[in-house]
């Protein structure tokens, strides 16, 4: 009884110096004033170097894109910094601009500055009806262009 006590004080004594940390750092990106929402079963955050790391059954939203995962890592460029400048995301990617296109694969990195996306390893790639599977993707967000690297067993259908 007295394990079990101490492991929920404990649980909720780090969840409330995880939000009093991440509340008071502002982690929003003030690139706009566009707020990156998140959600996870586990979160460390390390104030000093500018790390967000989230893990198991992640899901991150900026703008209109959503990005799920089981491990995220958010960064920041500086020390200090408030804005969030790049997202990487490991194991079970979905990447979806919550219109048309839904991507998945192994690895995500989005550069949020350059509002660019690239995903690797096993991607499969779908809008509409179509499914493009390759090695590796890479979208840029102001001008939604994909490029595709190694592509294998796709199908386009109109």
């Amino acid at each position: 009884m007295k394990y079990t006590l101490n492991k929920t004080l404990l649980f909720f004594t780090h969840t409330f110096m995880f939000l009093a940390c991440f509340y008071a750092s502002e982690t929003f990106s003030e690139i706009k004033k566009e707020i990156i929402r998140f959600s996870s079963e586990t979160a460390h955050i390390k104030k000093k170097d500018g790390l967000l790391y989230l893990s198991g059954d992640v899901k991150i939203s900026y703008r209109e894109y959503l990005i799920k995962s089981d491990f995220l890592i958010a960064k920041t460029n500086d020390v200090g910094s408030k804005e969030i400048k790049v997202i990487e995301a490991e194991k079970n990617i979905y990447f979806s601009n919550n219109k048309d296109i839904i991507a998945k694969g192994d690895k995500l990195i989005m550069d949020i500055e350059k509002k660019f996306v690239s995903i690797e390893g096993n991607v499969e790639f779908s809008q509409d009806k179509s499914i493009i599977r390759a090695n590796k993707i890479n979208v840029d967000l102001e001008t939604e262009t994909v490029d595709f690297e190694g592509i294998k067993d796709s199908l386009i259908k109109e």
